[in-house]
C-alpha cells in the first residue's frame, strides 16, 4: 500500500526544491558557489522541516520544537554533505580546470556566470541524490 507520508513528504520535497534551486541559482550570480549552494540547501532544510513538522509527521512529533529541529538538521546533513559534494564534483568535472588553482579561485572568491538552466540541472542531480539520504534519516531518526 503506499503510505501517505511518502506523498506528502513528497510534495514538502518537491517545495524544497523550488526553494533551493532558485536560492542557489539568484544568488551563485553574486557570491562564490561554495556560499550559495550552503545558503541554497539551509534554506530549504528550514523550509522542509516547517513544513513537515506542521504537516506530514504532525502525527509523530516528539519532543520539542527545537528538538525535532535539531534532529532534523543533524538528518538532513547527511544529504546535504551528498547533494554539496556531488554539486561541487560535477561544476569541477563538466568544467574542465586545469589546476587546482582555477578551482580554488571559482569556488571561493568568484561567482559564476554559467546560464540558469546548466546550474539547475547540475543542483537537480545533487538533490536526487540527496533524497533517499533525507527521507531514510527523517522517518528513523526525526519522527520515527
Amino acid at each position: 500500500m503506499f503510505d501517505p507520508k511518502l506523498l506528502k513528504f513528497l510534495i514538502v520535497g518537491g517545495g524544497g526544491v523550488i526553494v533551493n534551486e532558485g536560492i542557489f541559482i539568484s544568488l551563485s550570480r553574486f557570491i562564490p558557489i561554495v556560499f550559495s549552494l550552503a545558503l541554497a540547501i539551509e534554506a530549504s532544510v528550514i523550509f522542509n522541516f516547517i513544513l513537515n513538522d506542521l504537516w506530514t509527521f504532525a502525527d509523530a512529533r516528539k519532543g520539542s520544537f527545537l528538538k525535532r529541529m535539531i534532529r532534523f538538521h543533524a538528518s538532513s546533513y547527511s544529504g546535504g554533505i551528498v547533494h554539496y559534494t556531488i554539486v561541487i564534483l560535477l561544476l569541477v568535472i563538466l568544467l574542465h580546470f586545469s589546476s587546482l588553482s582555477e578551482i580554488v579561485l571559482l569556488l571561493f572568491f568568484s561567482y559564476l556566470k554559467l546560464q540558469a538552466l546548466y546550474l539547475a540541472a547540475i543542483n537537480f542531480v545533487g538533490i536526487v541524490f540527496a533524497f533517499a539520504v533525507r527521507f531514510i534519516t527523517a522517518v528513523k531518526y526525526v519522527w520515527g
